[in-house]
């Protein structure tokens, strides 16, 4: 039973995390992918495609948004983790 809460709560916490926050992970885990890739001299062309979908969504994210809430998505983008860890490895 405490494995099955601790696993819903887990659950939860990545369910309630913001688009913009997704877009931040998702950006992460493929610059990752891809430096591990190219380290080990592999081809980059799958890990692309399958980034594709995501990457294309998030670049939409900000769509049809007014100044303030692009200024919004700005700052809650700062305080992503993921966004904190780009460009740290």
């Amino acid at each position: 039973m405490k494995k099955y809460l601790i696993i819903s709560l887990v659950g939860l916490f990545f369910s309630c995390q913001s688009e913009v926050c997704q877009c931040a992970d998702q950006w992460l885990e493929m610059t990752q992918a891809l430096k591990a890739a190219e380290s080990k001299g592999q081809p980059v062309d799958q890990l692309l495609k399958q980034y594709e979908a995501p990457m294309k969504k998030c670049e939409h994210l900000d769509a049809n948004k007014t100044a303030a809430e692009k200024q919004q998505m700005l700052e809650e983008l700062r305080n992503c983790d993921s966004y904190k860890k780009i460009g740290k490895d």
